[in-house]
This record gives structure tokens, sequence and C-alpha cells, in this order.
């Protein structure tokens, strides 16, 4: 076991979190290979270089190590000089990019202190389009390139795949470079702002925090056109109040969807929902609601998401104060209208010189509607992980309980269609949510990783 190679299939905060810490648990670089594209800790979330794209949670919440909750912060007030619109009443929200920054600094230095010629690891720039059983045991992916990488153990962290369109396009976008960045599809990586025409009409896909980062960076781009938000409630998120965590309240011992909804309902205050004191209570109930979730069947899962998804979405993901208060000054001005609207369908409009789209709305209020717009970016932040879903398909997993991902057990194993968990197929990041419950913060992506990398090095050492 000492020569055990390990894949990581991913290169975004969940690959980088991992890496560190199975290098802090003693397993040298060396045996472990990487394949994911871009830069190692950046992903979609963390990839972005425009100065609007913010983190929607306080410093102190981005942590690697629960024992060092400080360490971002700590390592911001050195390298962070540059950005006097982090401080906020609620707490400091430091831009994406340099978190990114932070966890290829911690990178670095975990490389660093395992000496000598064992810090180097092997990084391939691709994406894996398969991944299979090998003839004389473990695995064998398969790179977009033709790349074939065989390895012991494998562990998934692919994280947040790019978004898809929710709704068919019709028209065939014509190959002209004015034409390229009509349709938005991933915003994640911020380059489309640089090729927006200020007094363009726009409409973003989306009320969440992907919306409020591009409205932001709009905002401060000056942009003059009209902009108007699609979201499926009407409104944006809630921004992020001065809350404290305190102690968790008691949950029931046989957890069913009728017992937690009547928790929240009882434990949440009678106060406005952007109070601290609600916030505090939400926070308060999340602490032990992963012991809440996996006690559930699939079925009681869903009924429960029918029920409390809709809170849920809508007060876990809060927003940065910067972003709603660009937000707010676009309303003000009437540059941005918020409608309570369903996307239906995008029609390419084409005549002359003049190419637009036409929107195919369900309105809340008024119906079906039609929107013509110069450009449509997508903030829905669905994706679909190709991977995952060839996995189910070839036998090798099977779903979750929202078909969102792979079913995993509590050590993050796969599950096969027998039942049986895989020790050497391992899942880390957003996609083990639906099977464990609230796990998609940073935090939480880190703390699993530390809880495999323990489980690893005492195998392999």
């Amino acid at each position: 076991m000492a020569d055990q190679n390990i894949l990581i299939i991913g290169s975004g905060f969940a690959a980088a979190a991992n890496l560190i810490h199975l290098v802090e648990a003693g397993i040298k670089p060396s045996q472990i290979t990487i394949i994911g594209p871009g830069q190692l800790g950046a992903g979609n979330a963390y990839g972005c270089d425009d100065d609007d794209f913010r983190l929607n949670v306080r410093a102190n919440l981005m942590w690697i190590w629960p024992d060092r909750r400080d360490d971002f912060g700590n390592w911001a007030k050195i390298h962070i000089k540059n950005d006097k619109g982090a401080m906020r009443h609620s707490g400091i929200f430091y831009r994406r990019r340099d978190f990114r920054r932070y966890v290829a600094n911690c990178l670095d230095a975990a490389l660093a202190k395992a000496g000598g010629q064992d810090n180097a690891i092997t990084h391939y720039p691709q994406i894996v389009t398969k991944l299979s059983k090998a003839d004389q045991g473990g695995w064998q992916a398969e790179c977009e390139d033709g790349r074939l990488i065989k390895a012991d153990l494998v562990l998934l962290a692919t994280g947040n795949p790019p978004p898809q369109w929710p709704c068919p396009i019709h028209g065939v976008m014509a190959p002209l470079p004015d034409h390229a960045n009509r349709l938005v599809q991933n915003p994640w990586n911020g380059r489309w702002l640089d090729h927006m025409p200020a007094q363009s009409r726009l409409a973003i896909i989306g009320g969440g925090l992907t919306a409020l980062d591009a409205i932001t960076a709009l905002a401060r781009r000056n942009h003059q056109g009209p902009i108007f938000l699609l979201a499926p409630h009407g409104s944006l998120p809630p921004e992020q109040a001065d809350w404290v965590k305190h102690c968790p309240p008691s949950w029931p011992d046989a957890p069913r969807p009728s017992k937690i909804l009547r928790r929240f309902r009882s434990y949440l205050p009678d106060l406005p929902t952007e109070d601290a004191a609600w916030q505090q209570a939400f926070e308060e109930l999340r602490i032990d609601i992963n012991q809440q979730w996996q006690a559930l069947s699939d079925g009681d899962r869903r009924r429960l998401m029918r029920r409390l998804g809709w809170l849920w979405s809508r007060y876990r993901y809060r927003a940065a104060p910067q972003t709603i208060a660009a937000a707010n000054r676009l309303q003000q001005t009437g540059i941005l209208e918020i409608c309570h609207a369903r996307l239906g369908a995008i029609h390419l409009q084409a005549g002359g010189d003049e190419t637009s789209l036409r929107l195919d709305l369900h309105d809340a209020k008024t119906g079906a509607r039609h929107l013509t717009v110069d450009h449509v970016i997508n903030c829905t932040g669905v994706g679909h992980d190709p991977l995952l879903a060839n996995l189910v398909a070839d036998g090798i997993g099977v779903p979750d309980a929202f078909g969102h991902g792979l079913r995993v057990n509590h050590h993050n194993e796969v599950i096969d269609p027998d039942g049986d968990a895989m020790a050497t197929l391992l899942l880390v990041g957003p996609a083990m949510a639906s099977s464990l419950g609230d796990v998609v913060a940073a935090s939480e992506i880190s703390l699993a990783g530390m809880r495999v990398a323990a489980r690893l090095a005492n195998q392999i050492l």
C-alpha cells in the first residue's frame, strides 16, 4: 500500500483542499495526480478576476482548518491592500479572486513542507470524460485529449459544473464576432463584462448570488441600458446580517419531514427575516441539520425539500452587502427591473445588420409576455456533470435522491448498484450534498477532505 497512487479529478477548491489535507496527513505529493483545467484551487467559484465578484460570507467563515478559522482573515490583512470596499457593518467580504490567492498560498506552503523531491505533484490540465475500472484493479481515467491515467484510488472533486440553459434556444447564432457574446452561458469567469455595450438591453436569468455579482459589476461599469432580472421569486436574496451563532436547538429523535418543519417554524423568531436575530436562529438550525437529513429516507428527503426547499435556498444563500447596495442603486435609477417571471424560450431575431433576442416569459402578474433584449446572461447556476452521469450510465455508481450527483455514504465512499460502498472511489464537493446534507460551504468541503485524508493516511502509510 505504500506506493498507492491517488488520482484527484477536478481542479477547483475541493481538489485543492483535499490535496492540502492529504499532504499534511503524510501522503507524498508525488503519489498524487490531479486532472482538471485551469489553476488549481480556482474552479468556477473562485476563478473570476473581476473586482466585483465577491464572497457572500464573512472572511472568518472561509476556512480550511477548523482550528485556524481566522487564517484567511489574518492572511488578508497582510496581502490584500487594494480592497477598501471589503469592510461592511456585518463583516469583511473579500473578493473571490483573493480567496483563490489565499488557497494557492496554503497549497504552496503544504507542498513546501513535504520537502525534498517528493513535493512535486502531477497536474494534467484536462477534463476527464470517462472513468472505468481497470482490468488489473484500480481505475482508469480517460481525458478529452485521449490520455489514459491509471490509479489505485480516485477522489472525485469536480465541484460545481458550469450552468446550462434552462430553456430551448431557437435560431442559429451567426458566426460573427459581434454575436459571440449575445448568449452568455457561463458568467462565472467575468470576461463577458468587457464586451457588453453600455447602452445594451440585458436579461439576467436567475435571482441568486451569481446574478447579484453580475449586477454589481455592471453597475461599477456604469451600464446605462435597461437590465431585466428574471427572478423566480420576484425578489433579490436577503443581505447578510451581523449574526453570531450560539447553541444548536434540540431535534426530534426520530426525524420526519413534518417534525423538522415544525422545529423550523417554532425556532425561527417572529421577526423580519433581515433581522440579525432571525438569521442567528436560522444559522443555529444549520448546526446539526445534517444528522437529521442523513436519517431520512429518499422519499422523505424529497418531501421535505418540496415543503422547505424554497425557504432553505433563499435564506441559506444570503448576499454580500456590496451586491445588494449596487442592485438597489440600479433599481432607484430605473435601470434595473426585477421581473417575477420564468423564461420559457429564447428566439434569435436577425434582420439586416440588427440582431436581437426575443424571450418568451411567464410573468406571475401578467401571464405570458415577450421581452426583446440584446444579450442574455445565464445566472441560474443549474449545471450538469457529465462525468458523474456517465458513472451512473456505466453501472458504476447510482444517483442520489434527486438525481443531482452520486450516492455516497458518510465516509464519502461512492455506493455501487448493489448497495456496497467502494473504498477506492470517493466523492468530496457539492455533489455530495443530496446524500450528506448542508455540506456545500468551503469550510464543510474542507472538513470532509480532512476526514478523508486521515482515513486514507491510515490505510496507505
